[in-house]
């Protein structure tokens, strides 16, 4: 989460750092065919947070760079939520999405609830 946060700024700091401390929200690592993303759940606040990983960021960062910014390769936020479905998967809930707003980028958060089982 530290270089997650090292990448963002100090903008939305103080928010991701209350709502997904690793004391209350341990990171949970998803691989996807697009890289290696990490998943934060907080199921006492019905909110998850997907983020890629440094190694999947520093990726698309390079070619970026290297065609001068002219390719634009940022996550969306249908990338994001089909992390954060197989993460429910993976755990196995079954939960639908009721939001998803990128609260810095790249991270998304999403509001969810899930079927009782």
């Amino acid at each position: 989460m530290t270089a997650a946060l090292a990448i963002t700024g100090c903008q939305n700091t103080g928010y991701l750092l209350k709502t997904y401390d690793a004391s209350v929200a341990p990171k949970h690592v998803v691989q996807t065919a697009g890289g290696s993303f990490w998943v934060f759940d907080r199921p006492d606040l019905s909110k998850i947070m997907t983020t890629p990983s440094p190694g999947t960021i520093a990726a698309p960062a390079i070619v970026s760079g290297a065609t001068i910014g002219l390719v634009k390769l940022d996550p969306v936020v249908a990338a994001h939520q089909a992390v954060a479905f197989q993460y429910f998967t993976q755990t196995g809930r079954t939960c639908e999405i009721k939001t998803s707003i990128e609260i810095w980028r790249p991270e998304f958060e999403h509001t969810y609830v899930c079927l009782k089982n």
